[in-house]
């Protein structure tokens, strides 16, 4: 319940993983996505009382988002031949290969692309709740996913039959 360290705490303990997995397809990387959510939570810890319980998953993912924006102004992106160079593929199921050929692509989009097709897509909210969170209108919202989806199915479409011809290797 928002108000109290108590309440923070247990909102951490139920929502880290969540909030977590929302980093991690933001920024592609688990150790950026962790630095990520641990300094949105201490933005959240000082502004805590004034936070109306139920808003509290919305406002973390909103204070996650801004610390992704700040950051990913100043971190390169992974490529894919990165990825490639990370990772042995043989060692992978063809699902694990996918997803993560799916973060790959997602770093190619600019940041608020980014959080507008992680937002739509993956945490399924809706036009209305990813402009609150992205804090722009519902057009922007529609403009960020059309451009962003398009974009990852044309990245898609050009890299599909090299990252298939890896996986045979």
């Amino acid at each position: 319940m928002p108000g109290s360290e108590t309440g923070f705490d247990q909102f951490v303990r139920d929502r880290y993983d969540q909030l977590l997995r929302y980093a991690v397809m933001l920024t592609g990387r688990k150790w950026d996505a962790e630095e990520i959510v641990q300094e949105a939570l201490l933005r959240c810890l000082r502004r805590w009382r004034r936070v109306p319980a139920d808003n509290a998953l919305a406002y973390a993912r909103k204070a996650v988002y801004h610390e992704f924006l700040r950051v990913a102004k100043r971190k390169p992106q992974v490529s894919l031949d990165d990825l490639a160079e990370q990772l042995d593929l043989d060692d992978f199921t063809g699902a694990v290969v996918e997803r993560e050929h799916v973060l790959v692509l997602l770093q190619q989009l600019p940041p608020r692309q980014r959080a507008a097709v992680v937002a739509r897509v993956v945490l399924d909210l809706s036009e209305a709740q990813t402009a609150v969170e992205l804090a722009c209108s519902v057009g922007t919202v529609k403009s960020l996913t059309s451009r962003g989806m398009a974009r990852v199915r044309q990245l898609w479409a050009a890299q599909a039959p090299a990252s298939q011809g890896r996986r045979r290797a």
